[in-house]
């Protein structure tokens, strides 16, 4: 029992480090989330500004105007890539929290089975103890009725 009550802090402190990994990956899943959010928009904010140059040139439009509109168009595709980048990234960053997590929770595990085991150990011996009791506690009762 005394092995049980020292590992309880042990496996209390693994699933606080489970936990805060956890949450942690949680909040990375997020941020990819927001950032792949703003691709989004950017993609759909290029297309709707290709749609807008479309328009203006079926209209006629001026060379100084048209490259305008080709130099913004430049700065979305870099503004795109680089936020493909930084997802990328990101991606990479959450995957290796994801499997900082996995080992701390693997661990923890580990450790509420050895806690178990542990514990299934101490009342069998305790079972074995209170029967060797009362077996003795028996024995003697017996004995001492017999020189009655």
């Amino acid at each position: 029992m005394n092995r049980v009550k020292r590992m309880q802090p042990v496996l209390r402190l693994a699933g606080l480090e489970a936990d805060k990994a956890g949450r942690a990956l949680a909040m990375m899943q997020q941020r990819v989330q927001a950032e792949e959010n703003k691709l989004s928009q950017l993609y759909a904010y290029q297309q709707e500004y290709r749609n807008q140059m479309q328009v203006s040139g079926q209209a006629g439009m001026t060379v100084d105007r048209l490259r305008l509109f080709d130099g913004f168009h430049q700065q979305l595709d870099r503004a795109i890539n680089h936020q493909r980048e930084l997802i990328e990234h990101m991606q990479k960053d959450q995957e290796r929290v994801r499997e900082h997590w996995r080992k701390l929770d693997i661990r923890h595990k580990s450790l509420e089975k050895m806690l178990e085991r542990l514990q299934r150990d101490a009342d069998v011996q305790t079972a074995r103890n209170e029967q060797r009791n009362h077996d003795e506690f028996a024995r003697r009762r017996s004995s001492d009725s017999g020189w009655s």
